[in-house]
């Protein structure tokens, strides 16, 4: 046996002797604090702008055994978008990673973090949108779970570095029956 051969030996019974003894089994998603924070919007919605028009329809469902919730959207007109929406127990952090077709265009594609938590259960993401030629603008989306069971989105811009909002979309979930 040559020398490399058993040093190489000696690390992989090291490596694994510290997989096999007292490693604990990690807590299920599904079980462990924090994966539950977005469950008010997991379902069917139909979804109806502020004025009371039709915007569109919505699916939330969590996936990989409760550790993301994947969104299916499609607007009125028929456009489509998913977001993966994650949870980091190691980080306490929620991130939505939102694509649509049109993910070359600015808001095709959105990276964004939670960054508010209200006493009414209002969840705030909000991110940085990159514009071609250079620069950006900040992007967010707050999500309100209404007592009716309705949620309310509200999604907003701001080219001024958060100093004023505009929105740029204001809907109420409806389950769907």
């Amino acid at each position: 046996m040559t020398p490399c051969y058993r040093i190489t030996s000696c690390w992989l019974i090291v490596l694994c002797s510290l997989v096999a003894v007292g490693q604990a089994q990690p807590t299920p998603c599904a079980d462990a604090a924090g994966f539950q924070k977005m469950d008010f919007w997991v379902g069917s919605w139909r979804v109806v702008g502020a004025g009371g028009e039709q915007a569109g329809i919505n699916r939330i469902e969590k996936i990989l055994n409760g550790c993301a919730l994947l969104e299916h959207w499609t607007s009125a007109g028929g456009s489509e978008g998913k977001s993966l929406f994650y949870y980091n127990a190691a980080t306490d952090q929620w991130k939505q990673v939102w694509v649509t077709g049109n993910a070359t265009a600015p808001g095709g594609l959105k990276e964004k973090t939670l960054i508010e938590e209200h006493a009414d259960g209002s969840l705030r993401f909000q991110g940085e949108i990159p514009v071609p030629g250079g620069g950006s603008y900040l992007d967010r989306t707050t999500l309100t779970p209404l007592p009716d069971g309705r949620v309310r989105q509200v999604i907003e811009s701001s080219i001024d570095d958060g100093q004023t909002w505009n929105t740029a979309f204001d809907a109420y979930y409806v389950r769907d029956a």
